[in-house]
């Protein structure tokens, strides 16, 4: 996946575990989304996070996305490519 057409406007590319120390600092800052999403972030937490993928999906269809203003991390999206779906009886 060419993550660079993910955007115009930031810079994106795929973070890896020497990313942590500031997706951790980025993440940290968003208490509220931790208040009802506990528990909060941990570079534990992130780290099982960055692997984790959905029953059926490789490593590989996984991209920890981080969209920076210059050289400043401003988001992180988790995305999954064709993520599988259930459906209900």
């Amino acid at each position: 996946m060419d993550l660079t057409r993910l955007s115009d406007g930031y810079s994106v590319r795929r973070l890896t575990k020497e990313d942590m120390g500031d997706i951790y600092a980025l993440l940290c800052k968003n208490t509220l989304y931790y208040q009802y999403c506990p528990p909060f972030v941990t570079e534990e937490s992130l780290a099982k996070d960055m692997s984790a993928v959905p029953p059926g999906k490789a490593a590989s269809d996984k991209y920890y996305v981080g969209y920076y203003a210059g050289e400043k991390l401003i988001a992180v999206p988790d995305l999954i490519c064709a993520s599988p779906t259930t459906t209900r009886p």
